[in-house]
């Protein structure tokens, strides 16, 4: 996704070289960005609700709806606007196809990954199922270089040449079915993805704008982080006749899990020496553990009032999001000694919980090429 949103104009992202993931529309940041999947909002990584969309793969996608206003029938959370990433569903595709492939990374550790994945669609049980699943291999080798000043045209400060690889697999499915009951339908959907991935850092900086010799170095820092994420949802709804009009219930549950590793461990040498002499080694290893669920009801009654729509609706929302971090940090001033093990950590930990009942009244219209919507929303 992150992919097919990189070429849309008005669309950035504030991710590092080569990465596409956290979305930014008005050149706000990614939290006042809403990422809806089938116009649900489901947890990420960011406390501030940001999603990293690259993880979903574009063969699951039928479309991606962008939305630059505020809507009554959304939430006030989207103030630079909304993405929403429509999956396919059972009545958007009819048969089976499967793909394979491989991807080839001309790096210095040249890299094959595979790629893979299949839909299938058609009448199960006097409804319409569909499944689709993907499995992507990920590799990102970089080489980055920064020159440090003073300040613009200023005194030369430092070097630093880095490597960076990030290495993993992602692997997603999802399903929909759809089947009708008297006058209306039911609805049900779900999907899941899940990241491994590895990335290793090697970071050297230097007193000297060319040189890599020894006498010129001043710290080497080596960082490796462990990831395992994972996003899961379930949603069910009932389109039906009343009142009316047409009214729609809904339900969906959502959660992100994350599980990371962080050791990221440095030599420093002192400056004030000529050539520079060692001065400490230093680690600190991160455990990092995010839990994140969502569950929701909404109802909506849309009926036509001449010519225009009126919808009115009621969204709840029980959010609950637990982090734990666990940080060990060690250090030795023997040089050639390695470091302690790192055993004693300090423990942070938060809670967030959300309890949200949203009411909304909408009306919109349409009349040649001009098309119009007035509403009011309570959080």
């Amino acid at each position: 996704v992150g992919d097919m949103l990189k070429r849309v104009p008005g669309v950035a992202f504030v991710s590092d070289v080569l990465e596409f993931d956290g979305v930014r529309l008005r050149g706000l940041d990614p939290g006042y960005t809403q990422i809806l999947i089938n116009g649900k909002k489901v947890p990420g990584q960011g406390d501030d609700r940001s999603f990293f969309v690259d993880r979903i793969p574009a063969e699951l996608v039928e479309r991606i709806e962008i939305v630059r206003s505020a809507s009554a029938n959304r939430s006030g959370d989207a103030v630079a606007g909304a993405l929403n990433i429509v999956l396919r569903d059972a009545y958007e595709f009819e048969g089976a196809y499967v793909r394979a492939g491989a991807l080839y990374f001309d790096a210095d550790d040249a890299e094959w990954k595979g790629t893979g994945g299949g839909v299938i669609a058609g009448e199960v049980g006097g409804g319409r199922l569909l499944v689709g699943v993907n499995a992507q291999g990920r590799y990102n080798p970089k080489t980055k270089r920064s020159d440090r000043f003073e300040e613009p045209d200023g005194e030369f400060v430092d070097r630093e040449d880095q490597s960076d690889i990030r290495d993993g697999e992602d692997y997603s499915a999802n399903a929909s079915y759809t089947h009708p009951i008297g006058e209306g339908t039911l609805n049900l959907s779900g999907f899941v993805v899940q990241t491994d991935r590895t990335e290793t850092e090697r970071s050297l900086e230097y007193n000297d704008p060319d040189s890599t010799s020894i006498d010129n170095l001043l710290s080497v820092n080596d960082q490796f982080e462990d990831i395992d994420q994972g996003n899961w949802s379930l949603a069910a709804g009932f389109e039906f006749p009343a009142l009316g009009g047409n009214n729609e219930l809904g339900f969906d549950y959502a959660a992100f899990d994350e599980d990371t590793v962080n050791t990221e461990e440095e030599v420093g040498f002192d400056d004030d020496d000529t050539p520079p002499s060692f001065d400490e080694f230093e680690g600190t290893r991160e455990l990092f553990d995010l839990e994140d669920d969502e569950l929701r009801f909404s109802f909506a009654h849309q009926r036509a009032l001449g010519t225009a729509e009126m919808e009115l609706g009621l969204q709840y929302q029980d959010k609950d999001r637990d982090v734990v971090l666990d940080v060990s940090e060690v250090s030795t001033d023997e040089e050639g000694a390695p470091l302690p093990p790192y055993a004693a950590f300090e423990r942070s930990a938060s809670t967030i919980e959300e309890q949200r009942i949203d009411p909304y009244l909408m009306f919109s219209g349409a009349a040649s090429a001009l098309a119009w919507e007035a509403g009011l929303r309570y959080e």
